[in-house]
């Protein structure tokens, strides 16, 4: 019999918990009411937050084709092209290139913010500040949108961007893209005009180290009188051994003044005609609308932040577990008041 009396015991204490617990089901329903109302009064204050996302793909446009073939032309003056690769090959990294420049290009955050600084929401939080605190309180919002880059074996990036309204967001967005294509356009041009720009100053500096020589060379022969070809005649023989000597390494002033002051009149008369050809080939690349990437804002995903079901759910969980450690805690003191009277 004692051996079984606990086992009695703890089970008439579990009968007795829930029964204590029944007896107090109206507080506790009471208690998880009013947590389920807390619950819903804080949803309500939480403002309505979207997960806004954009995928960001490499562009095909056939004008990303144009700009490659002026990048040749400008290395083309520089030196003799030795690597030729394969023309499908050298597109996908060239299309790979221009996305990533695009989103470098997104990454500074100017052209978002620039766009974004213009919607009511934000004008109504920094119209009152400073211009130094405006700048820091637009950087704040910057972390709104957040890029993310592709997997392994994957080409897209991902664009974030957490915003109240999907329609602003969408549009915000667009109007960022295109601010950045506009931008990196700009700045693509002005890369390929200051490398022309510097091909210009190479060949120019060339002509003018070519000139110098061909100047000495032919004051050279007129000081000798050699006014036509004499190299035909040098002998190169000596002994019945033929020298392996080339015409390039003979004295120059041997080929006349006349020939070297035709080639003179030449180099001066050059007006560059590749040079010339390659600027309009780039000012009709300033004039040309280009897509450097490939996206499509009406795909965009939205996403809602706010998780009011989680919220109502533990609210509900935590007011059943108030509601019962209330009822078991006063019932708790009840048998001590119980026997006070009772003494």
């Amino acid at each position: 019999m004692n051996k079984n009396s606990p086992l009695y015991d703890d089970e008439i204490d579990l009968i007795a918990l829930f029964k204590i617990i029944w007896d107090g089901k109206i507080k506790i329903l009471f208690i998880t009411l009013i947590s389920f109302f807390v619950g819903l009064g804080y949803n309500s204050q939480i403002p309505i937050n979207y997960l806004n996302s954009l995928t960001i793909n490499p562009s095909n446009d056939i004008e990303l084709i144009k700009l490659a073939n002026i990048q040749k032309l400008i290395k083309s003056n520089q030196s003799n092209q030795s690597n030729q690769l394969n023309q499908s090959n050298q597109s996908n990294q060239s299309n790979q290139s221009n996305l990533v420049r695009f989103i470098n290009e997104l990454e500074d955050y100017e052209e978002f913010l620039l766009i974004a600084r213009d919607t009511k929401k934000i004008q109504e939080n920094i119209s009152k500040l400073n211009i130094e605190d405006q700048e820091i309180e637009l950087f704040k919002y910057a972390k709104l949108l957040e890029i993310v880059k592709p997997k392994k074996d994957e080409e897209s990036f991902t664009i974030d961007y957490k915003w109240h309204d999907p329609d602003e967001a969408k549009k915000i967005l667009q109007e960022t893209l295109n601010l950045t294509s506009k931008n990196l356009k700009r700045s693509i041009a002005l890369e390929l005009s200051q490398l022309l720009e510097f091909e210009k100053k190479l060949l120019i500096n060339k002509d003018v180290v070519r000139l110098d020589y061909l100047k000495e060379q032919s004051a050279i022969a007129k000081e000798l009188n050699i006014i036509d070809n004499q190299i035909d005649n040098v002998n190169l023989f000596q002994s019945n051994v033929s020298l392996n000597i080339s015409t390039a390494d003979i004295a120059y002033y041997l080929r006349g003044y006349k020939a070297i002051d035709k080639e003179i009149e030449l180099i001066e008369n050059r007006d560059h005609q590749n040079l010339k050809f390659i600027e309009q080939e780039i000012n009709d690349f300033k004039d040309t609308e280009i897509e450097f990437v490939k996206y499509n804002v009406y795909l965009m995903d939205h996403n809602s932040l706010k998780n009011t079901k989680l919220i109502l759910m533990i609210s509900i969980l935590l007011g059943l577990i108030v509601g019962m450690f209330y009822v078991l805690i006063s019932n708790a003191f009840k048998p001590k008041k119980i026997s006070k009277k009772t003494n």
